[in-house]
């Protein structure tokens, strides 16, 4: 049996893209049921002031012959103090959704529930009366505008869903990915750290410091990273640019978070490394000779632990991302900027 309906949908490249794919996956196709799921990758445009052009979506979804249009994208938008999780628009039988509003975990599923639970509404033009009943994924809020009806569907606590979309926003960032991009860091961090294992003085200094010492050099360590990466590169968006200081606290907080993301993953690996490296290359009773003490295995953890922070420190300090193209990816204030010109150039 065909499906009944025909679905376009918009994905903004990278992570969005991304989950719908493996959402077309679990299913085997582009029939969902009642509906034909066909993706369109495209560049969601902004405005100059940094809001979705729904002007220019709307354009889209009367230019196609799908019964309804769905558009995924990375950009957070907020009503208010509430980020919104999908956008229902009658009229032009078009779902906007904010991935990033949907969190951090079980973004397939979130996807899933928000793309049918949508698609549904609009296909039986029935809706749950406003401040009512929840769907599956939110709360109802109606909204004005010019277009026809229109309502948009918000996390039902807007303390918990600012957090959420601010965890979204570092997770549309990818971080995990950011750490492969950090090659120049990495042959840096690991020359530096190598000291730590041919040389019996750090072995003797990781003895005489005390764990709380430890994790404070590794604190340090890893702030450092943060804030030479996040001023070196730009990263900080003024209120000015983003229209608001509340919206400029957001995106510095995904932002900041990203990178911390990104330093903790690339000094967990690097310290790990060095543990290897250590446990390979120091004999036992060669190190007993040297600290006086026999060793056991948090001995050569403490040097790893220690080797880690110094190589972050000097060695890490001063490099950078491996292009200016992968700087130009790393946020969301980044990538918006590049939106708003690229749309500025097609029109």
């Amino acid at each position: 049996m065909d499906p009944a309906y025909r679905v376009d949908v918009f994905t903004d490249p990278g992570l969005c893209s991304a989950i719908f794919s493996r959402l077309q996956q679990r299913h085997g196709g582009d029939d969902f049921g009642d509906y034909q799921l066909l993706r369109r990758d495209r560049t969601i445009p902004l405005r100059p002031d940094n809001s979705l052009d729904v002007d220019a979506v709307r354009a889209w979804s009367r230019e196609g012959e799908a019964d309804f249009q769905v558009v995924i994208t990375e950009i957070p938008r907020r009503a208010g103090k509430l980020p919104k999780m999908a956008e229902l628009h009658f009229e032009d039988g078009l779902v906007i959704i904010s991935l990033p509003a949907l969190g951090w975990r079980g973004l397939t599923t979130k996807l899933e529930r928000a793309i049918f639970d949508s698609l549904d509404t609009l296909a039986h033009q029935d809706l749950p009366d406003v401040q009512d009943r929840r769907v599956r994924f939110g709360v109802v809020h109606e909204q004005d505008v010019d277009t026809g009806r229109s309502v948009f569907i918000a996390s039902p606590w807007w303390w918990p869903g600012r957090i959420r979309l601010v965890l979204g926003m570092v997770r549309t960032n990818q971080p995990f990915q950011d750490v492969t991009k950090l090659k120049r860091m990495w042959a840096a961090a690991s020359a530096t750290g190598a000291f730590g294992v041919f040389y019996s003085s750090i072995w003797q200094m990781s003895l005489a410091l005390p764990s709380w010492r430890l994790a404070l050099i590794s604190l340090l360590a890893v702030g450092a990273m943060v804030g030479w990466l996040m001023f070196s590169n730009r990263l900080w968006d003024p209120p000015r640019r983003l229209g608001s200081r509340v919206e400029a606290a957001m995106y510095n907080a995904s932002t900041i978070a990203t990178l911390l993301v990104t330093v903790l993953t690339f000094y967990t690996v690097l310290m790990a490394g060095i543990l290897v490296a250590a446990l390979v290359v120091i004999e036992v009773g060669y190190m007993q000779s040297v600290i006086g003490v026999s060793p056991a295995l948090s001995n050569y953890v403490d040097i790893a632990w220690l080797s880690a922070s110094l190589g972050t420190i000097a060695g890490a300090l001063g490099s950078n991302f491996d292009s200016q193209a992968d700087i130009e990816r790393l946020t969301h204030g980044q990538r918006n900027a590049e939106r708003v010109e690229k749309d500025g150039d097609e029109r």
